[in-house]
């Protein structure tokens, strides 16, 4: 069962496999904690931080030991239709309710990984193409673990061509700390960018491949 006292080791693993955090100094501003996103309503923020590999299908790894405490696995997702008339919803109430933005997030596991010494810390994973195994709430995963695989599910691009799916491919990856009864987003409420990109730096360990 999960621990409510487990504690973890920071830094932690990259949570793609092949890959290491020295990219994030370039990843652009749109693709950071707190970039504007007007599509879904003008109040809309980014809440994770996107790596874009320009490939599909490369490993999503559990960055932590820790639980599952949430899936969007197999659900019956929007079509490219429906998807488009929630959005104009959201748009015009100014920004993206709940039951939306989940949607959004097509195939991803939320995974509680613990605490540090003043911080409960847990992570999402989104936009997968397929999760590696029947995963349920509940289930322990071993950092470095397979999650799934990048794709582009809850996006545009996965109703795109093929090469523009291609183009599509991420890993939207948002990492929490519950402090004080709030639930802060890494990077999500500081104003340098730069700032933003050297904490998530910061958080991964520097020997990941």
């Amino acid at each position: 069962l999960p621990d409510p006292d487990h504690r973890i080791n920071l830094p932690v693993k990259f949570p793609i496999k092949g890959l290491n955090r020295e990219f994030i100094p370039d990843i652009k501003d749109s693709r950071i904690p707190g970039a504007p996103r007007t599509y879904r309503g003008s109040n809309a923020r980014h809440k994770g931080m996107d790596f874009y590999t320009g490939e599909c299908d490369l490993a999503v790894l559990s960055v932590a030991d820790g639980w599952i405490i949430d899936i969007s696995a197999d659900e019956n997702f929007p079509s490219a239709d429906v998807r488009d008339s929630i959005l104009q919803i959201a748009a015009k109430t100014g920004f993206t309710p709940d039951p939306i933005l989940e949607n959004l997030h097509g195939r991803s596991l939320v995974i509680y990984h613990g605490w540090d010494d003043t911080s409960c810390c847990y992570a999402r994973y989104s936009h997968m193409e397929n999760l590696s195994e029947d995963w349920k709430i509940g289930d322990f995963v071993e950092v470095g673990q397979i999650l799934g695989y990048i794709g582009a599910s809850g996006t545009s691009s996965e109703f795109k061509s093929p090469d523009e799916k291609l183009q599509g491919c991420h890993l939207h990856f948002e990492w929490h700390e519950i402090k004080n009864g709030e639930d802060f987003v890494l990077g999500f409420y500081e104003r340098d960018n730069d700032l933003k990109r050297k904490l998530y730096y910061d958080l991964f360990s520097s020997d990941d491949r």
